[in-house]
This record gives structure tokens, C-alpha cells and sequence, in this order.
């Protein structure tokens, strides 16, 4: 189609499109109509034809148009109306006694947050350089382990704290980063905090009641801190329950292992149960050590029995 002839047509085009639009109000033409003959110009240059060949009628095409943009209008009626009931219960809620009441009580909370942060902060740190160490929601004051968490702790406290109350000081990029840093920080504490060791287990490492017993240094080879109990065919037992001649549980000497015991019915430690679960500080396991088992005897067979004679009959 010639440039000429093709100008026609997107003129005679556009000009019955907007006749058949005529009735809209003015807003809604404009809307519809804006662009039309630019539209229609790269159209006709694309397919080479005429418009009636690649659009349709002007009057179907203009039908096209106002059914698009009427349910433009209902979609975005219905958005409109989402969100104003949105907005209407956020302001029912907001308006509420029990929310302001919380709203005011919250900032009273911040110390609270402050201290919690510096424990889940020191757990995380804890978890990082330590990955197989068994982490417990209470620092073992008897270890060195247990010490250093605690003294960080105390550390991580009085940090944390001064930095909450400088916190109204801070800039709002610095605030900012506050909070994504308290964010993160309550995050990684979930994923530790889910990965803790089980409390089926106690870490009451090294004490003794009165009805326990331990070696004492009994040994000339030095500190007996586990036993490895095995059968006479050479398996290693576990969970095996060791008294002395009194009947009292016998306790081994402490080390500087992180020991774990297990949980009886009653909610007390079985602190006799061998072999103990034991960890070095660096979080590795207590490997159990070689042994050289005696050589037992093989049970010998049970000489059957003699036949019993039977009763002679009497005569």
C-alpha cells in the first residue's frame, strides 16, 4: 500500500473509531482515544494491508476498546475497595484500647530486649566457632567453656545496653542498621536455639551428692574420668549402672570433658550410667581408647546326662 493511500486509511480509521466512541463521556474518550491514530500508523505499516483486514470493523474495534477499559474500571474498582476495608480494620485496630495499651507498655520491654540480645548474640557466636559443641541454654560455671560464656555474656550485656540507651541519638541510616542488625541477630537465634542439644540430657558435669561415691584418685595411673565397660566376647556395653560395695552409685573423677547424662523417669541424672557422653572443649567427642581384652574361655559343653534305669516290675 502506498504512503498516501495508507495515511488514508489510518485517518478514515481513527475518525470512525471515534465516532463510534462519541457517546463516552469526555475523561473516558480521551483515555480510550490517546495515541489512536500512532497506534493505528504502526499497524498498517507492519501488516501491509488495509486496517479493515487486520483490525476488523472501526465499530468492532471501538467495542474492543470500551470493553477493555470497563473492566480496567472494575478491576480497579474492586482494588479500591480492597483497600479501603483494609484500611478500615487497620484503623479499628489501631483504635483500640488493648492496642494502645500494648503500644504504650512495648518501649517499657527494651531493656528486657537489650539483655536477650546479648545472650542470643553470645549463643550465636558460640555455635559459630564451636559447630559440634553441645550448646546448652545455661553456661556449666565448673568448665573453662562454661566460664568464658559467661564472661562474655556479661560483656555482651553491658555493650548491648549502652548501645540501647544511645539509640534515641543515633541518625535514622544508623537506626536503620540497628534494626537489621537485631533482625539478624533474631533470626541465627532461631536456627540455633532449633539445633540445640535435646534436654534429655543434663550437663551437670562434676557434682556429686552425698550418696555417691567416686575412685578419688584410687589409681596410680592418675584420674579415672569414664568407663568403658565391655562383655565377655568383647562388645562394648552401654548405659551399664555401676555401685559400689554399699550400694551407692559410683562416680568417676571430673575432667575437663563436658559430660552429658541421661535423664531417669524421675527427672534426675543417671550420673552411673557407663560409658559417660563426653565432649572436649573444642566440641569434638571423647573417642573411646583402645583395650586389650583377656582371651576368655569358650564354654565348655554339658556332659549329658546319664540315663536313669528304669524301674524293674515287681514280682
Amino acid at each position: 500500500m502506498a504512503s498516501n493511500d495508507q495515511a488514508d486509511d489510518v485517518a478514515t480509521y481513527a475518525a470512525s473509531v471515534r465516532a463510534a466512541l462519541s457517546n463516552l463521556p469526555t475523561d473516558q474518550s480521551e483515555v480510550l482515544l490517546e495515541d489512536l491514530e500512532d497506534h493505528l500508523r504502526e499497524i498498517a505499516a507492519d501488516a501491509g494491508g488495509p486496517l479493515n483486514e487486520r483490525l476488523g470493523p472501526p465499530q468492532q474495534y471501538a467495542e474492543d476498546l470500551r470493553a477493555a477499559y470497563g473492566a480496567a474500571q472494575v478491576t480497579t474498582r474492586r482494588q479500591d475497595a480492597a483497600l479501603h476495608d483494609l484500611q478500615r480494620a487497620l484503623a479499628r485496630v489501631t483504635g483500640s484500647t488493648w492496642y494502645r495499651q500494648i503500644r504504650a507498655f512495648l518501649p517499657e520491654l527494651r531493656p528486657a530486649w537489650w539483655v536477650l540480645r546479648a545472650y542470643l548474640a553470645v549463643l550465636i557466636l558460640m555455635a559459630a566457632v564451636s559447630p559440634g559443641y553441645p550448646l546448652g541454654p545455661i553456661p556449666d560455671p565448673t568448665s573453662k567453656r562454661g566460664l568464658v560464656e559467661i564472661l562474655a555474656t556479661g560483656i555482651a550485656i553491658w555493650l548491648s545496653v549502652r548501645i540501647g540507651r544511645r539509640s534515641r541519638q543515633l541518625s535514622q541510616k544508623a537506626l536503620v542498621l540497628a534494626y537489621s542488625a537485631n533482625l539478624l541477630i533474631a533470626l541465627f537465634a532461631v536456627v540455633v536455639l532449633a539445633n540445640m542439644r535435646s534436654f534429655a540430657y543434663s550437663e551437670l558435669t562434676g557434682t556429686t551428692s552425698p550418696q555417691q561415691t567416686t575412685f578419688a584418685n584410687a589409681f596410680a595411673a592418675g584420674q579415672v574420668t569414664n568407663i568403658y565397660p565391655y562383655s565377655q566376647d568383647g562388645k562394648p556395653l552401654t548405659n551399664v549402672l555401676l555401685y559400689d560395695q554399699d550400694g551407692r552409685p559410683i562416680m568417676v573423677d571430673k575432667s575437663e570433658a563436658q559430660t552429658s547424662y541421661p535423664i531417669g523417669a524421675d527427672g534426675k541424672a543417671v550420673t552411673n550410667a557407663y560409658p559417660l557422653t563426653q565432649r572436649h572443649l573444642t566440641g569434638d567427642p571423647v573417642v573411646a581408647p583402645r583395650v586389650a581384652l583377656p582371651p576368655w574361655p569358650s564354654p565348655s559343653p554339658s556332659a549329658s546326662p546319664n540315663p536313669s534305669p528304669s524301674p524293674s516290675p515287681s514280682h
